[in-house]
């Protein structure tokens, strides 16, 4: 049992998860770590969500529902940045981020704490830590055995900062911080993709970030899914529709743009204007605005490329068909 007591907090978001919410609050309960508070925020269910959260908060005092005057954010972004500016606010030392439709292994609690603080040291730095998960159905049944396999996602090799810039490698119910951390990155930008990419991003340029292999979540797919884990052959697919994905990719592509400016303008005095750092978003955020053969050029110079060949050939077929900007 960690010596921290109540400031250990898992954040949780819920909207409308009266089906599968009752799993995963078991699973915290049966934590091989006892010592911490869970602070749940609804973004207005209109199922018995809320009913269930209150009589698992009844049973237990570590369970408590925040109450506040922001309303529906209408987002998960949203509720998970009011949960851990709340939470922040109540002292925590370290925070877990949490769905409400997954299922914990019993030890995540002990192991990841474990991996922070060692990561953190002595002079508490701004730190992340996340890990691998299994992907399974609604019935917990296995899909795949790794989350980062599945998705093509390389965590191990991410530590060069500006390949945050471009691909998020950070799952959000697999994500635990220090509050070093928190002190730097809130309030999370409403420029930000979502919060993992947001601290995830603080952590590789400011602090210290690392991944951990162990599969400690059973990340739960099924139709209600805000993300989800979908592996990028199944775009491949001929059923599904080609022109509606590649129209969601360029829009996901410019909100990583926008994202990158809004951290820029955020954190501009700590980077430095001649730092490397610097100077790669300066890059990515001018990409648009740029002639197609110079946005590969950039891509080059920024280290950009992709872990997979097919990554690389859709990341250039982009490049040179997105319609150039106007202002330069």
């Amino acid at each position: 049992m960690n010596d921290l007591g109540s400031r250990t907090f898992i954040v949780m978001a819920t909207f409308n998860g009266e089906s599968l919410i009752g799993s995963q609050l078991n699973s915290l309960i049966a934590q091989s770590e006892k010592s911490w508070t869970l602070l749940i925020r609804d973004d207005g269910s209109t199922d018995g969500t809320l009913e269930i959260i209150q009589f698992y908060a009844q049973k237990d005092a570590r369970i408590q529902l925040l109450s506040d005057q922001l309303g529906p954010t209408g987002s998960a972004l949203g509720n998970f940045a009011a949960l851990l500016e709340a939470a922040f606010t109540r002292g925590a030392e370290y925070v877990f981020c949490c769905d409400q439709d997954d299922v914990w292994e019993s030890n995540k609690l002990d192991l990841v704490m474990g991996r922070l603080k060692q990561l953190e040291g002595k002079g508490g730095a701004p730190c992340l830590v996340h890990h691998d998960l299994a992907v399974v159905n609604d019935s917990l049944e296995p899909v795949s055995d790794s989350f980062v396999k599945l998705m093509r996602l390389q965590p191990g090799s991410q530590y060069k900062p500006q390949r945050l810039i471009s691909r998020n490698e950070v799952t959000g119910c697999a994500m635990a911080c220090n509050r070093a951390l928190l002190e730097l990155a809130l309030p999370v930008s409403d420029q930000a993709v979502m919060h993992d990419w947001w601290l995830g991003m603080c952590a590789g340029f400011f602090g210290r970030l690392a991944f951990m292999p162990q599969k400690l979540v059973k990340y739960r797919q099924h139709a209600s899914n805000t993300i989800g884990a979908k592996s990028f052959w199944q775009g491949l697919n001929p059923l599904t529709n080609w022109i509606r994905g590649w129209h969601r990719g360029n829009a996901e592509f410019v909100s990583t743009v926008e994202q990158a400016r809004a951290f820029r303008d955020a954190f501009a005095e700590r980077l430095g204007k001649c730092s490397e750092n610097c100077i790669t978003l300066n890059l990515y955020i001018e990409l648009l605005s740029e002639t197609r053969w110079q946005r590969l050029q950039t891509l080059r110079q920024c280290g950009l490329w992709r872990s997979h060949l097919l990554l690389n050939t859709i990341l250039i077929l982009r490049m040179l068909l997105l319609p150039r900007a106007s202002g330069r």
